[in-house]
């Protein structure tokens, strides 16, 4: 692998986009993208480098043989790369909430990826309206009670403050924020830039094929649900703690 130039992880939270986004990488001829390998465990077991990229290649292939389905859709890019590759500048994993807990829980994890790995590592973090990722992981969870909607934005804010801790242990350079309801509005742009982050150039009709799978505008889980006034009021007031969340708000 003597083309390579980044290793790429996902920091950020559940039901994000983060799948769609490792997809979108996994499917450039120049770039393999693993589905849910979590980079950070191996490391922590002592897998050697080699062995990683080798599970890394071996993943992407076979999650593309079942069309890179996860949560009952399909995020394989038609007539692209996902599973294949021409020579591979960037290898990485998509696995993004587990990834930030055990990040800034052991560090010396963060240190042996940083590091070792031989390449730089480049940082994305998804983000997506906090209200629609707290309601999908209320609708996802099975525990009850009057409380499980407050407990969800408990979680979400713990996550939050923790990629916030990670984003200072990291050049701005290598850390990329990936707004989901603005790739969904500005698609060409997004993937663009996207691309630009690990200096890949974006194959042409790639955008126009990424987009035969797009929805055409975000899902709102947020209205799947009840918001009490309270909980919306409470969120609201703890997110404007977070400047990268300061547009986002119940009824945006």
């Amino acid at each position: 692998m003597t083309d390579l130039k980044y290793f790429c992880l996902f920091i950020g939270y559940p039901y994000s986009g983060h799948s769609l986004v490792g997809s979108i990488i996994d499917a450039h001829p120049n770039a393999v993208i693993s589905h849910e390998l979590h980079i950070g465990r191996l490391v922590k077991k002592g897998f050697s480098k080699e062995k990683i990229f080798s599970m890394i290649i071996l993943n992407s292939m076979s999650y593309a043989e079942h069309e890179r389905r996860w949560n009952n859709y399909t995020y394989a890019i038609p007539d692209e790369w996902n599973g294949r590759y021409s020579s591979i500048q960037v290898i990485g994993d998509k696995k993004g909430g587990k990834s930030t807990k055990l990040f800034t829980n052991k560090t010396e994890v963060f240190d042996i990826v940083d590091t070792n790995f031989g390449i730089p590592v480049k940082y994305i973090h998804v983000i997506r309206n906090p209200y629609d990722m707290v309601s999908t992981f209320y609708r996802k969870t099975k525990s009850a009670g009057e409380d499980k909607l407050k407990k969800n934005i408990e979680k979400c804010l713990i996550q939050i403050e923790r990629v916030e801790k990670l984003r200072k242990e990291i050049k701005p350079e290598n850390w990329l924020d990936f707004y989901y309801e603005q790739f969904l509005l500005d698609t060409a742009a997004s993937i663009q830039s996207l691309f630009r982050f690990f200096e890949l150039e974006t194959p042409s009709g790639f955008i126009e094929n990424c987009m035969k799978i797009l929805y055409k505008k975000p899902h709102h889980s947020r209205f799947d649900i009840l918001w009490k006034d309270e909980d919306i009021e409470y969120f609201s007031r703890e997110l404007s703690l977070f400047s990268r969340f300061s547009c986002y708000s119940y009824n945006s």
